[in-house]
């Protein structure tokens, strides 16, 4: 998985700085106007960006077959986009927690929570898609789904926990337990339409 891994990262190297790039400014936009949603949507578009460039590289130079023959496991394979997707979703989460500490004052906890989840929700769709469809038809199944998923981050952050009638505790209860089994059963679920594709 290692050798995966790095093969990716290099792949994407000259979007990286770009990347990295992004998630600073959007969290300074988020700091400078007193807003989280800045630095909350990026994390996300960002995370799913990264995955769907290792993706259109790999289609580009046929390495779908050469991975296959090659040995590798399929445990590994898809575990591999996982991770990557898991790497810079942290550097997004970490840029973006910072920013939420210096605007603390001007929002709940739940602005933090609820987009972390989000963009954990985000790559759990789209890589099973993308496994599926391939990168074209799952970048426009991915966009519908991201625009889906902002929207109501959007309308949930505008509404909670008032509407709601729930304590922010008992939403982060609920929230934090159910992307984590989504993002587990989106593994499995990938590892299976992979390894039929392969078949």
């Amino acid at each position: 998985m290692k050798g995966l891994l790095l093969k990716d990262l290099y792949n994407v190297r000259k979007q990286i700085l770009w990347y990295l790039a992004m998630i600073v400014i959007f969290c300074a936009v988020s700091v400078f106007v007193r807003n989280s949603a800045f630095g909350a949507t990026i994390g996300i578009l960002v995370t799913v960006s990264v995955l769907l460039t290792a993706f259109a590289y790999e289609e580009k130079d046929g390495w779908n077959r050469f991975v296959a023959a090659s040995g590798a496991g399929k445990w590994a394979i898809v575990g591999e986009k996982y991770l990557l997707g898991l790497i810079f979703a942290v550097l997004g989460i970490a840029a973006y927690l910072a920013a939420f500490i210096l605007i603390r004052d001007y929002c709940d906890w739940l602005d933090f929570v609820l987009p972390v989840c989000m963009q954990f929700l985000m790559f759990a769709v789209t890589l099973p898609l993308v496994i599926k469809f391939g990168t074209e038809r799952g970048r426009v199944y991915m966009i519908v789904a991201m625009i889906a998923m902002i929207v109501i981050l959007i309308f949930a952050l505008s509404l909670i926990p008032e509407a709601w009638g729930a304590t922010p505790q008992i939403i982060a209860a609920v929230s934090i337990p159910a992307t984590v089994a989504l993002a587990v059963a989106s593994y499995f679920i990938s590892v299976a339409i992979y390894d039929r594709k392969r078949c």
